[in-house]
């Protein structure tokens, strides 16, 4: 549910886990998957210190007028 309506923001590698990070109604949602296993162990709703790990993938594009 969160993969077909969330929006999908970066996947990372992050211990034994692939971390796909989606928002979805104004909320971010991690969803980890086992890289081992290839299941998903997690899912949760993400708070502001959890997004450090993301903060080196964040590219802000500017348009000018």
């Amino acid at each position: 549910m969160i993969a077909e309506f969330g929006k999908y923001l970066e996947s990372i590698e992050f211990y034994d886990y692939w971390i796909h990070l989606y928002a979805l109604n104004s909320n971010f949602i991690e969803i980890y998957y086992n890289i081992n296993t290839r299941q998903i162990d997690r899912i949760s709703l993400v708070n502001y210190a959890d997004l450090d790990k993301y903060l080196s993938r964040i590219v802000i594009h500017t348009t000018k007028k």
